[in-house]
């Protein structure tokens, strides 16, 4: 016998919050965080509609954040820096992220996207260009196993997120909770992929 209509029905249904079918939203295991420093990122606009992206569980999250959808160059028109905005991009020219700022930056920068679309909203948006750029020292590998990252030390969106807020606020509460809503939509999904589980900080491609 085939499922009916309202089964088909369900099937089909996605949660608009965190963009998984609604049998598998994990929206209610997203915290409030109220973070200080700004983060603003900037999403490639063929990184929208991915089902595992991770920057819409920032923007879930943070109440002190802002993501931005488009194509390189109308993004380059939207874009709204602060004074002392900072950038969060690995790179030779990029520095250490670390606590010894002189004054906290306003407003953390960070692109989403794969690393192809990362480096096309590098190219195509010159106020990138001349901002301060940082980067992170993950302790452990990422924690992304259904997208394959360029390297080891690669990590999601929201993993760079938290990474980057421990060091520049480490008082805000709710960042270990954002992890762990994370982890439950990975290990949502390898459970549907009938994948093996895989321990949390062991790299799985």
């Amino acid at each position: 016998m085939s499922p009916g209509p309202t089964l088909h029905l369900q099937l089909r249904d996605r949660c608009y919050g965190c963009f998984r079918p609604v049998y598998d939203c994990f929206c209610a295991a997203i915290p409030t965080i109220d973070n200080t420093t700004e983060v603003l990122i900037l999403q490639h606009r063929q990184e929208r509609f991915h089902p595992f992206n991770t920057a819409r569980i920032v923007r879930q999250a943070l109440r002190n954040s802002a993501l931005l959808i488009d194509r390189p160059r109308q993004l380059a028109n939207r874009l709204k820096l602060k004074p002392g905005a900072v950038l969060l991009y690995p790179g030779p020219d990029a520095q250490l992220l670390t606590s010894d700022f002189a004054e906290r930056p306003e407003q953390l920068v960070i692109l989403d996207g794969t690393w192809h679309h990362a480096k096309t909203l590098m190219r195509d948006i010159p106020a990138l260009q001349s901002l301060p750029r940082y980067q992170l020292a993950p302790s452990a590998p990422s924690r992304y196993r259904i997208r394959l990252e360029p390297s080891n030390e690669y990590l999601s969106t929201v993993e760079a997120t938290v990474a980057a807020l421990r060091v520049l606020e480490p008082q805000t509460s709710g960042l270990e909770q954002l992890l762990q809503a994370f982890d439950r939509m990975v290990e949502q999904q390898l459970f549907r992929a009938g994948r093996c589980y895989v321990p949390k900080g062991q790299f799985s491609g």
